[in-house]
């Protein structure tokens, strides 16, 4: 049995005659018969019942073609899973990244366009921990993520590719007085000052220690919007708690505007970042050039920090 058997029976079944058949199918009336005898020898079975005015499906046959159909069916989307898979159609690259990352992931996507790509792309923004958890309910199809030491069991049963290594940084205003001289901050300066922060696992974990160890801080507003958090920090002299990687394609957290200080005499601040996704997830061939591309503005723009 093979395709061409299946198509043949289908298309006789359809015309009711061999001599109608074998003209759609561009085949020999007699090499189309023969076709036929062979496989219905094969199954044991008559298939069609022929006359000199046509071929009519026997009560048997009517079975054998209706599987015929179902078969010949998935072989068609077989072939086009096949083709859109080798020829990148409709490749829907679903992103979510950590804040910051909007515009290294749209700028490269852009370029990408201009070279006519068929990758098409869905971004949002979450902290890791919601990233995580939308590749493991398939909300998501890769993440670009922060994680420490202490939050890597998260990833079981994910891929994990690191790209660049950062810390968790406090963020202030240039105009702000620092008590003391350096890039580190006092227990009892913070604990003086209005925070605002944006929603993050990991910035509500530090306060969350912070707190325990040293008493309650002033928390005024807590945001997943950048902006509301930049004009806070500004107009009303607050500080807030960052990702370095997540400010480096923010102008309003540019050196010229806002002082960075460390926070490794409070807490572990070092971090991976990097792209997380399903073990058996794979991208297409020009959703990996477009990683690579997203990848290299990363590297290249975290070395000149």
């Amino acid at each position: 049995m093979n395709i061409e058997q299946l198509t043949y029976i289908v298309e006789v079944a359809n015309r009711k005659s061999l001599a109608e058949a074998s003209k759609t199918l561009n085949i020999s009336q007699s090499a189309l018969s023969q076709a036929i005898t062979r496989l219905e020898s094969e199954l044991n079975m008559k298939i069609f019942e022929r006359t000199r005015t046509g071929a009519v499906t026997t009560k048997e046959g009517d079975k054998i073609v209706e599987k015929a159909l179902h078969a010949l069916d998935a072989i068609y989307q077989i072939k086009e899973e096949a083709y859109k898979q080798n020829n990148n159609k409709d490749d829907l690259l679903r992103i979510t990244a950590i804040p910051g990352l909007t515009v290294p992931l749209i700028d490269t996507y852009f370029s990408f366009k201009n070279k006519k790509t068929s990758l098409n792309i869905e971004v949002n923004e979450k902290s890791s921990t919601k990233i995580i958890r939308d590749i493991k309910n398939d909300i998501a199809d890769i993440g670009f993520i922060a994680i420490n030491k202490a939050s890597i069991d998260s990833l079981s049963e994910l891929s994990f590719t690191p790209i660049i290594n950062g810390e968790l940084l406090i963020f202030t205003s240039k105009q702000l007085e620092i008590p003391g001289s350096g890039n580190e901050i006092t227990a009892d300066f913070l604990k003086k000052q209005t925070f605002v922060l944006y929603k993050d696992e990991y910035v509500e974990d530090f306060i969350a220690n912070f707190q325990r160890k040293y008493g309650p801080v002033d928390i005024f507003l807590k945001t997943t919007n950048v902006d509301i958090i930049s004009n806070a920090v500004f107009e009303f002299g607050a500080i807030t708690l960052g990702h370095d990687i997540s400010t480096l394609f923010n102008s309003e957290f540019s050196r010229s505007k806002m002082k960075a200080y460390s926070l490794d005499n409070f807490y572990d601040s070092s971090f991976r970042f990097g792209w997380v996704r399903k073990n058996d997830y794979k991208l297409s061939s020009e959703a990996k050039l477009y990683i690579e591309g997203i990848n290299q503005i990363l590297i290249k723009h975290s070395s000149m920090v």
